[in-house]
């Protein structure tokens, strides 16, 4: 908790699958009160994987429903529960993408939202990359229109 800062009550608004919907009430360093709407879900990973020969990266493309748009992106998603989050991040580059990578670097972690969420994005390097067939679970996560991995 931030120094001076405390917390009155917290109370959990809604559960779903993935997420949980929270209300808390502070008292801050100067005394005054605030209240604070927040998610919280399991942290997630996202996979820059290098082609170290061409100097390229790998992204998906994914129909985000939250963002009403197809984006291309780093392989990438939630860790399982008891999961380690390198786990999940060879998990989810194999899966998404049809990558296995000889090699993963922890570049950083971070708060996805930070104003809005309580949940972290571990963000992984990958190298020594050889190319395989995706195991996508959902037809939503494709990748583009010829059906392989983008590199660019």
């Amino acid at each position: 908790m931030i120094d001076g800062w405390t917390t009155v009550s917290s109370t959990v608004q809604y559960t779903g699958v993935r997420v949980r919907v929270r209300r808390d009430s502070v008292r801050r360093a100067d005394q005054s009160l605030g209240t604070y709407e927040y998610t919280e879900s399991v942290d997630g990973v996202r996979v820059v994987a290098l082609d170290d020969d061409r100097g390229r990266i790998a992204l998906v493309g994914e129909n985000v429903y939250v963002c009403g748009q197809r984006l291309l992106m780093c392989p990438g998603g939630g860790c399982e529960p008891e999961e380690e989050p390198l786990a999940a991040a060879r998990r989810e580059l194999a899966e998404e993408a049809g990558i296995r990578a000889a090699a993963f670097e922890l570049l950083t972690v971070m708060w996805r939202m930070p104003a809005g969420a309580r949940t972290r994005e571990h963000l992984y390097l990958a190298r020594g990359l050889s190319i395989g067939e995706h195991q996508r679970d959902t037809p939503g996560a494709i990748v583009n229109s010829c059906g392989s991995v983008r590199f660019s």
